[in-house]
């Protein structure tokens, strides 16, 4: 019998809620035709918002929403996506030649986060805009009313009051499609476009671009670079990792099943190399770790619309990945403050699927319907005792603590064996437990339109006996205790 034993004496942090956050790009159908419709379409909405988006998202409390890319960032002009929506100019869209009709901009999106209860998080144009338009941009949103004249341009817009975004990304992937930058390059930019923000007494919390995965070069390079001039404030440090594939969204083997989730797995090592590194030049850790892009990235031809660019179908495999990541972030919570998958709608490792008046979840979704107990709980220690499979235990977790309730999550990744487990609370005594599990007889399971509840959770109660708690993990499943100490 394997064994989780739960420590609430030892303390790891406290769970951001944003590490629950979500990304959104202008790339294939994430805007147009997943959030946007416009007001006037059939498709049942909120001033152009679609519905059913907005209904599914205020279940799973999406912290914060991350606009407008992604490689799109980096060549789009802010001032492109205000004003009267008919008289907006027609852009390149960057991805896949397409005309970006800024039918969706800074108002639109700002709304957006409003209607779902969640922060806006704006990255900023590094790659083809200037320290200026960046700077304008944050007056823009947060200038008090009235005051400048770009506040009154807002005003004129239809918003009188700022929207008060504390949220900035300096830049996207800055060493590839946000400028190809050098380190040393990128620096001096992230300097000059970081200096004098107007920030109208709200602090502004400056993301500044990371490596993609594991590149210690270009951490080194960046802070050797930025410690040599006078300093401007960085909150967070991003970083992108994709797990890639093995295999297809859809068909894939079992050894491909292990592969991926392996390759999923690596997140918590380059969390661990990433603290470390920023040691060297932040000793007090006062930078925390961004993930603003993370998720499985399958092959192209699974789209369910062909202009929906890289879109994916979810299965079983993708909900133990969004499983696994966050528990890894969970039990670093003392180091990473945010992170936001990759894409909310439409688009790789997405929650939701939408084609015109079609909508459906996918498996995704319900990971983070469950997972959601964590938002700003404490992390404590837990331990999984179990066989392994591929170098990686059978279970894989995270817990959290809030007044006398724990909340624990759990993978099992293996997918033929169900697991009878124990689990323990040091120096305490479980009272009740409700779990909410997630799973299917099929791996490759997964929702469509036409039949959109092929996985979904199910509530299971089970009756703890001498305050221990006994419990069989299904196959491929991801499972979600609520347990309540006497």
């Amino acid at each position: 019998m394997a064994n989780i034993v739960i420590d609430p004496q030892k303390t790891i942090g406290t769970i951001s809620p944003y590490i629950y956050g979500h990304f959104t790009e202008h790339i294939g159908g994430v805007i147009y035709d997943g959030i946007w419709v416009g007001e006037d379409s059939s498709i049942p909405n909120i001033n152009g918002i679609r519905l059913s988006l907005i209904e599914h998202l205020k279940r799973i409390n999406p912290s914060v929403i991350r606009w407008p890319g992604g490689c799109f960032a980096d060549r789009y002009h802010w001032q492109d996506g205000i004003g009267d929506r008919n008289l907006r100019p027609r852009r390149y869209g960057r991805w896949n030649d397409v005309t970006e009709p800024n039918h969706f901009g800074t108002h639109e999106f700002i709304e957006f986060c409003r209607l779902v209860n969640a922060e806006p998080y704006i990255a900023g144009n590094v790659g083809t805009g200037s320290a200026e338009e960046f700077q304008q941009w944050i007056e823009y949103c947060n200038a008090p009313k009235n005051t400048t004249t770009l506040a009154e341009m807002r005003g004129n817009n239809g918003s009188i009051e700022p929207f008060n975004v504390k949220f900035w990304g300096v830049g996207n992937e800055a060493w590839g499609c946000g400028g190809n930058f050098t380190p040393e390059d990128y620096a001096d930019h992230y300097r000059q476009f970081t200096t004098w923000l107007p920030a109208y007494g709200l602090p502004l919390y400056c993301i500044a671009c990371g490596p993609n995965g594991d590149d210690h070069d270009w951490t080194r390079r960046f802070f050797q670079q930025y410690a040599k001039a006078s300093r401007t404030a960085i909150n967070g440090w991003s970083f992108h990792y994709y797990c890639g594939s093995a295999g297809g969204a859809i068909d894939f083997t079992s050894a491909q099943w292990y592969e991926l989730l392996n390759k999923a797995n690596y997140m918590e090592k380059i969390i661990n190399s990433q603290w470390e590194l920023l040691a060297e030049f932040d000793p007090q850790h006062h930078i925390k770790l961004i993930v603003d892009e993370w998720g499985a990235w399958h092959p192209s031809g699974t789209e369910i619309n062909p202009n929906h660019l890289f879109e994916q179908v979810s299965t079983m495999r993708d909900a133990l990945i969004a499983g696994l990541t966050l528990d890894i972030f969970n039990r670093h919570a003392d180091k990473v403050y945010m992170s936001n998958i990759a894409q909310m709608i439409n688009n790789l490792h997405s929650l939701f699927l939408a084609d015109e008046n079609k909508f459906v979840v996918t498996p995704n979704f319900y990971v983070y319907e469950m997972y959601k107990c964590h938002q700003g709980n404490v992390s404590i220690n837990v331990e999984f005792n179990s066989s392994e499979i591929d170098e990686m235990p059978y279970l894989m977790g995270s817990a959290s603590m809030k007044d006398k309730m724990i909340f624990l999550t759990v993978t099992n990744i293996h997918i033929a064996d169900s697991i009878e487990t124990e689990i323990i609370i040091n120096e305490g005594s479980i009272k009740e437990a409700v779990i909410a599990e997630l799973a299917n007889n099929d791996i490759h399971a997964h929702n469509t339109f036409e039949n959109p509840y092929e996985v979904v959770t199910k509530i299971v109660k089970t009756e703890p006996r001498n305050g221990k708690l006994v419990f069989t993990f299904k196959p491929a499943s991801v499972s979600c205790f609520s347990i309540l100490l006497d």
